[in-house]
C-alpha cells in the first residue's frame, strides 16, 4: 500500500495489459482506569504545552521496542497471538526459506522463553503456517498451506493428535485474512468477500458478507464477547455471535485505509483499532472513537511501518506487531503518568503535497521519537487548501511568509525557491551541509548543485529520483535534446518514442527532461521561442504514438482511463508497455527506489537493452528549507540535519534514492523477497525480482554521476499546460499558444 510508486506503476501496466492481470462518551476498558483517564484528558489538549505552567496535563502512552529472542536473519516471525489467558505466543520459522523448522516462544511481559512442547513444532517442514488462534479451552487452531499451496484448517487439543477440519478453504489460500475462535469454539475465517463460519462440530454454518479484500494485508477483524467485527464498505460490520446477523455499521476511525489496520478485543463488546494515527477505542454501543495512543508520536505514523496485529496486554499495555521496511518488529505501549501529555515544542513543516514526500514524514516520526518534547506538525498544502487552486495556495503561503509568519520548515518542491532566496525568506544552511560534505556523508556532486557562489545553501533534497532510458540504440541516442528528438521523429513518422497517452503527459515529460534547454538566462524563466518548438515537438511525437487530448475510457478495451491519467512529470508507467508491444522504440522511466528497478531490469535482461541515465539529470525531492521567521529555528535546523542522516536515509520508501553516501551501503545490502510477473496482450510472461547485488551496485553508482537537478515551479508548470492547451486542441498555432503563455508568465514573474 505504501509503496505507492510501484503500485501505481504496476496498476498502469496491469490495466494497460487488461490483458494480463476525539473523544468517546464511554471511556476505555476498565482495566485501564488511570491510563484511560489520562488518555482522555490528553485528547482534549491542543497546541503546545507550556513547560513552566503548573497545570500542564501529564500522562501518555510511550513506545518501547520488544527484542526478539533470536539474532536477526536466523528466524522469521510467522504469527504472534495470545493464548486463552492473554499471554503472548510467537511462532517462527528457522532460516529464510519458506520450508523450515517451526519454533514457539512465550512472552511474560519482560522476557521470552522457548516453548518446546508447542504442537506447532511438530508441523512438517513443508507446511507453511499462515494463521493461528487459541480456543477458550487452550486448543490451538492453525491454518497452514502444504507444498501444493492448498490451505488446511487443523486443531491441536490437549493430549490429542492433529485433527483436520474441513472448512472449504482449500482453494482460497491467497485470500485468507485471519483466524478467530469464539468462546463456544466457533471458528471465523475472513476470506476475500466473506467470513467463513465453522461450527464446533467442524461444519460450515454460514458465510458472512464483508468488504472484498484482494489483499493479505487486510487484518481489521476481531471477536468480542457477543460479536464478530469485520470490514464493510462504509465502516466496520458487527455480527451477532448467536444469530450471525448484522447488528450495526461502525464508521471507520480515519477512512477506508482502516481496512489495513488491526482490530483487537477489549472488555465485553468494546474493541480497539490500530492504524497509522494510533490506537483508538470504541466503547460498547459507543458512537465516537477515543484515541488512546497518539500515533503521530511513535512508529505507527512512519510511512515505512505496516500494522500487522494489535494485541491488548494484561498489564495496562498494548502490543503492536508491525513491519518496517520489510523487517518485522514488535512494540509495547505502556502508560507513563509523568510524561507530559503534549510535547512542549511544536515544529511546523509545510509542503504543497506531502503525500509525495514519504521520507519527510518518516523523518518527522523518527525525530519525534528521539525528541519526546517536540511535536512535528506536518501541514499538507493540498489537503489544507481543499478545492483552492494551487496558485492561490502558493500566494497565500507567500503572504504569510513575507509577513513573518508561517512554518518553521518548508518542503520547497514546486514553490518559487529563487524568489524566496531573494526576499530573505530562507536561512543559510551551509553550516550544516558543508561539514557533512567534507566528512564524506553527502554526495559532493549533489551538494554542489545546491551551493551558491559564496558557499551558501538555502535548500537541500532528502531524496533524488533518476530518469533512465532504454530501448532501440538509434532512438535512444537521438533523445538527448529537443532538436535531435524532433529531427529523428520527422525522419521516422511511422515510429514512436512516447507511448499512447494524452498530449499533456508528453508535454509535462518533455519539460522535465529538457528544462535546462528550455530555461532562459534568468533562472526559472522559460525561453518563449523554445516553448513554441517544444509544443510542436510534443505534438509531433504524440501523434506518432497515437496521442489525443483525451480518450474515451473504453478505448483499447478499457485502457482509456490509464491514457487519461495525468502524472506531474508525465511518467505514466506506459513506456514499458509500448516497448514490449513494439509500439514504441524506447522506454523512459523515473526510478524512485529499488522496486522501480525491477520491471526495467527484467525487460533489459530479456531483450539485451542498455539502461542509461538520461542526460545525467535528476529530480530532487523533499527540498528542505528553514524559514527566517520561524519560531523554532534551531529545532528546524536540527530537523534538516536529522533528515539527511543515515537514521532516515537508510530506508527505501520508493519516493527517491538516498542523498547520503554512508546510507548507500544499507541500500546495497538490503534484500527483499518481493517479486512480480507481468505480460501484455496475452504475450510472454516476464518475471521481475528485487535487484541482485550487481544491479544494486549499478543503480547506486548512478548517484555519483548526477549533475543537473530539475526543479520546476508548480505554478509555472500548470501555467504552460493550461495556456497552451488550445494548440493541442487545434484552436491555436504553437506561436499563439507560446505567446499566450509568455503574457501570463510575465505577470507571474512580476509578482
Amino acid at each position: 500500500m505504501k509503496n505507492s510508486h510501484l503500485i501505481q506503476r504496476a496498476a498502469a501496466l496491469a490495466l494497460a495489459a487488461v490483458m494480463a492481470a476525539m473523544t468517546a462518551g464511554c471511556g476505555a476498558k476498565e482495566q485501564k482506569d488511570g491510563a484511560a483517564d489520562g488518555a482522555k484528558e490528553s485528547t482534549k489538549q491542543t497546541g503546545t504545552a507550556d513547560p513552566g505552567a503548573a497545570d500542564v496535563a501529564k500522562g501518555r502512552y510511550v513506545e518501547q521496542s520488544v527484542a526478539y529472542p533470536f539474532e536477526d536473519g536466523t528466524e522469521r516471525v510467522l504469527d504472534i497471538i495470545q493464548d486463552q489467558n492473554g499471554e503472548l505466543v510467537m511462532f517462527t520459522l528457522v532460516g529464510q526459506e519458506v520450508e523450515g523448522k517451526k519454533k514457539a516462544y512465550r512472552y511474560d511481559g519482560s522476557s521470552w522463553r522457548e516453548d518446546t512442547a508447542s504442537p506447532v513444532t511438530s508441523l512438517m517442514d513443508s507446511f507453511y503456517l499462515a494463521y493461528s488462534a487459541y480456543g477458550p479451552d487452550g486448543t490451538l487452531y492453525v491454518i497452514y498451506s502444504d507444498k501444493d499451496y492448498k490451505a488446511h484448517l487443523v486443531k491441536f487439543a490437549d493430549g490429542q493428535t492433529m485433527q483436520e477440519i474441513s472448512a472449504g478453504i482449500e482453494d482460497a489460500m491467497v485470500l485468507l485474512n485471519g483466524l478467530y475462535v469464539s468462546d463456544d469454539s466457533t471458528v471465523f475465517i475472513p476470506s476475500n468477500d466473506q467470513v467463513i463460519v465453522v461450527g464446533a462440530d467442524g461444519t460450515v454454518k454460514k458465510k458472512l458478507p464483508q468488504r472484498s479484500s484482494f489483499s493479505n494485508f487486510c487484518d481489521s477483524h476481531t471477536l468480542t464477547a457477543n460479536s464478530f467485527l469485520t470490514t464493510g464498505d462504509r465502516g466496520f460490520l458487527r455480527y451477532d455471535l448467536k444469530s450471525l446477523a448484522e447488528k450495526e455499521v461502525i464508521p471507520f476511525q480515519t477512512d477506508e485505509s482502516d481496512v489495513y489496520g488491526s482490530l483487537a478485543r477489549g472488555d465485553g463488546d468494546d474493541f480497539y483499532l490500530a492504524n497509522a494515527k494510533g490506537i483508538h477505542h470504541m466503547a460498547d454501543q459507543g458512537t465516537m472513537w477515543e484515541t488512546i495512543v497518539d500515533g503521530s508520536l511513535n512508529s505507527m505514523s512512519m510511512p515505512s511501518a505496516y500494522v500487522k496485529r494489535l494485541l491488548v496486554g494484561n498489564d495496562n499495555d498494548f502490543y503492536l506487531w508491525y513491519t518496517e521496511s520489510e523487517e518485522q518488529k514488535l512494540a509495547r505501549y505502556t502508560y507513563d503518568p509523568e510524561m507530559p501529555a503534549i510535547p512542549s515544542k511544536t515544529l511546523t513543516v509545510y509542503g504543497l503535497n506531502l503525500s509525495e514526500n514519504q521520507t519527510v514524514k518518516q523523518a518527522a516520526s523518527l525525530f519525534q521519537m528521539e525528541h519526546p518534547d517536540v511535536r512535528v506538525e506536518l501541514i499538507d498544502g493540498a489537503s489544507e487548501s481543499g478545492s483552492t487552486l494551487k496558485s492561490d495556495t502558493i500566494r497565500s503561503l507567500n503572504a504569510e511568509l513575507l509577513n513573518g509568519n508561517g512554518a518553521d520548515v518548508l518542503v520547497l518542491d514546486g514553490l518559487p525557491i529563487e524568489s524566496y532566496i531573494e526576499k530573505g525568506v530562507l536561512e543559510d544552511l551551509s553550516d550544516i551541509i558543508t561539514p557533512m560534505v567534507k566528512a564524506g556523508e553527502l554526495y559532493p556532486n549533489i551538494a554542489e548543485s545546491f551551493t551558491g557562489s559564496g558557499g551558501s545553501v538555502y535548500q537541500y533534497p532528502v531524496r533524488v529520483s533518476i530518469p533512465i532510458i532504454y530501448g532501440s540504440g538509434t532512438a535512444v541516442n537521438q533523445m538527448t535534446s529537443i532538436g535531435t528528438l524532433r529531427a529523428w521523429q520527422e525522419a521516422n513518422p511511422d515510429k514512436a518514442l512516447f507511448p499512447k497517452t494524452i498530449y499533456e503527459n508528453i508535454l509535462r515529460q518533455m519539460i522535465y527532461l529538457y528544462y535546462p534547454e528550455l530555461a532562459g538566462k534568468d533562472v526559472g524563466q522559460l525561453d518563449t521561442e523554445k516553448v513554441r518548438i517544444l509544443l510542436e515537438t510534443a505534438k509531433l511525437a504524440g501523434d506518432a504514438g497515437g496521442s489525443r487530448g483525451i480518450f474515451d475510457e473504453s478505448e483499447d478495451g478499457g485502457r482509456g482511463q490509464v491514457y487519461n491519467t495525468v502524472e506531474t512529470r508525465g511518467f505514466t508507467g506506459l513506456s514499458d508497455y509500448g516497448l514490449l508491444t513494439k509500439s514504441t522504440e524506447v522506454s523512459l522511466v523515473e526510478l524512485s527506489g529499488m522496486m522501480d528497478v525491477m520491471t526495467p531490469s527484467a525487460i533489459i535482461d530479456k531483450y539485451g537493452y542498455q539502461m542509461e541515465q538520461f542526460n545525467d539529470i535528476y529530480y530532487p525531492k523533499g527540498l528542505l528549507g528553514v524559514t527566517s521567521f520561524g519560531k523554532e529555528k534551531e529545532t528546524a535546523r536540527e530537523f534538516v540535519e536529522f533528515a539527511l542522516s543515515p537514521k532516515v536515509q537508510n530506508g527505501d520508501l520508493n519516493d527517491g534514492f538516498t542523498v547520503n553516501v554512508t546510507a548507500s551501503g544499507a541500500w546495497e545490502e538490503r534484500a527483499s523477497m518481493v517479486s512480480i510477473s507481468f505480460s501484455f496482450d496475452g504475450g510472454e510472461t516476464l518475471s521481475a525480482e528485487y535487484p541482485d547485488d550487481k544491479k544494486k551496485e549499478e543503480i547506486m553508482g548512478m548517484l555519483d554521476k548526477l549533475r543537473t537537478p530539475i526543479s520546476v515551479d508548480d505554478i509555472l508548470l500548470e501555467m504552460i499546460v493550461s495556456e497552451t492547451k488550445g494548440y493541442f486542441e487545434g484552436k491555436q498555432t504553437a506561436a499563439e499558444a507560446a505567446g499566450q503563455f509568455e503574457n501570463k508568465a510575465k505577470l507571474y514573474y512580476a509578482e
